[in-house]
C-alpha cells in the first residue's frame, strides 16, 4: 500500500510557511501536492524554489483571483452553473490536473476551495482546515446568513467534508461552530533545517546583510484591500513622532494596494517581503518592539514559537471595523489572549497619552 496521497492549499505567505512546517511536522510519510496561488501574487515567484526543495510531489500553480472575484458576487443560478462547468473551470485555473487524494488542507472557504471540494463529495477524502490567523478563531465561515455559497446546495456540502480544525493555539478558538480544534505543532526555531529550507524557500537574506532595520516595526493590516475605513494611519503617524524616524520602519501588507505608509512618508522602504515569522524565526529580536492595530502576526511569536517579546496593540485606540461581521467576537478573542496568553512585554493602551508613553519607555529600555 502507498504513502497517503495529500493536498495542501496555499494562498499567502503565512499559509506557506505553515504549510512547509506542517510537511515536515504532521504530513512526513506522506506525497503532498502544493498548490500556490496567485490570491498573493509574489508567491508565485517560490514555486521554481519549492520544486528544488523535492518537499512537494508537485507544486501546482492556481491563478484563482479572478475566479474567487467572480463566484463572491454572482446569483445562485451562475453559482449552479460553476459548479456544473467545475472541470473546466479548473482546467482553465490549474497548471495540472488534481489527483485523488485522501486528505486537503486548506485556509480559505473561498469559492475556488468549494469547487475544487466538490471533486472529492463522494469519494472518502476529508478536509482538514489549518490556521490563517484569527479569522481561524473567530469567524464560522459556514454559517447560512455569511454568504450565499453557504445556502448553495453544493457549495455547503463542504460542511460534511470537514473534520477539524488546526491551531497553532486551540483553547483561543471562538468561533461558535462545532468543529474540533486540534493543535499544531509549535515551531521551534532552533530546528535549523526547517529554517534553511524556509530561508531557501523565500531567499530570505539575514538581517546582519542588511544593516538598516529598525527597533519599532509596525505591522499594517489589510483595512484598505478589505475596503474598510479607519484610523490606522492616524495612529501610525502618533507613533512616528514618538519613535526617531531611524528607528521605525512599517511593514507592508501585501495584499494592500500600494505602500501608501512610505508614499505618506511616515516610513523607509520596508527591506523584506517575506513571512514575518520567518524573520522572527531567523532574527534577535530581544531588542526589536512590534506595534500594530492588531495584526496576528504580532501575536505570532507567542502563539507560533512561545516567545514574548515588546508588542505594542491600539486596537482600544482603533476607529472602524476590522471584520464586517464578527468584529464583536474579534474584540473578545483579543481580550482572552491578552488574559490568558500575552507575556510580560504585551501593551494595550487605552489612550493616546498612554501609547505616547508606552513608547518612550520602550525607546529608553532600547537604547
Amino acid at each position: 500500500m502507498g504513502n497517503k496521497k495529500v493536498l495542501v492549499i496555499t494562498n499567502s505567505v503565512y499559509q506557506l510557511f505553515t504549510a512547509v512546517h506542517m510537511k515536515r511536522a504532521l504530513l512526513k510519510s506522506c506525497d503532498v501536492d502544493l498548490i500556490v496561488t496567485d490570491v498573493t501574487p509574489q508567491l508565485k515567484e517560490t514555486i521554481p524554489r519549492l520544486v528544488e526543495t523535492g518537499l512537494f510531489t508537485r507544486v501546482i500553480f492556481g491563478e484563482v483571483q479572478a475566479l474567487n472575484r467572480k463566484f463572491a458576487a454572482v446569483k445562485e443560478e451562475e453559482l449552479s452553473e460553476g459548479f456544473r462547468n467545475r472541470d473546466r473551470l479548473l482546467r482553465w485555473v490549474l497548471n495540472e490536473k488534481p489527483a485523488e487524494y485522501e486528505e486537503i488542507y486548506f485556509a480559505n472557504f473561498d469559492p475556488f476551495l468549494r469547487i475544487l471540494a466538490s471533486l472529492y463529495y463522494d469519494s472518502p477524502c476529508e478536509c482538514i482546515w489549518y490556521e490563517d490567523g484569527f479569522s481561524s478563531y473567530v469567524i464560522d465561515y459556514l454559517r447560512e446568513d455569511r454568504a450565499l455559497i453557504n445556502r448553495h446546495p453544493e457549495g455547503i456540502k463542504i460542511r460534511e467534508k470537514v473534520k477539524s480544525v488546526l491551531l497553532y493555539e486551540p483553547r483561543l478558538a471562538m468561533r461558535g461552530d462545532c468543529l474540533p480544534n486540534l493543535a499544531l505543532p509549535k515551531v521551534r526555531r532552533e530546528d535549523k533545517e526547517l529554517k534553511n529550507l524556509l530561508n531557501h524557500i523565500f531567499a530570505y537574506e539575514p538581517l546582519e546583510n542588511r544593516g538598516d532595520f529598525a527597533d519599532f516595526i509596525f505591522l499594517e493590516q489589510s483595512f484598505r484591500a478589505e475596503g474598510l475605513k479607519t484610523n490606522d494611519m492616524e495612529l501610525m503617524e502618533e507613533c512616528r513622532k514618538v519613535v526617531d524616524s531611524g528607528r521605525f520602519i512599517v511593514k507592508p501588507h501585501p495584499r494592500n494596494p500600494e505602500n501608501l505608509p512610505f508614499l505618506l512618508g511616515l516610513t523607509r522602504r520596508y527591506p523584506s517581503s517575506v513571512p514575518w515569522e520567518l524573520f522572527l524565526m531567523n532574527e534577535e529580536v530581544e531588542n526589536k518592539a512590534v506595534i500594530t492595530v492588531c495584526s496576528n502576526a504580532a501575536l505570532a511569536g507567542r502563539l507560533i514559537f512561545g516567545m514574548d517579546m515588546d508588542t505594542v496593540m491600539l486596537y482600544r485606540l482603533f476607529r472602524g471595523k476590522v471584520l464586517w461581521k464578527e468584529d464583536g467576537i474579534l474584540k473578545r478573542y483579543l481580550e482572552k489572549f491578552h488574559r490568558q496568553f500575552a507575556g510580560e512585554k504585551y501593551y494595550v493602551p487605552q489612550t493616546v497619552y498612554e501609547l505616547r508613553s508606552t513608547l518612550r519607555y520602550l525607546m529608553g529600555q532600547k537604547l
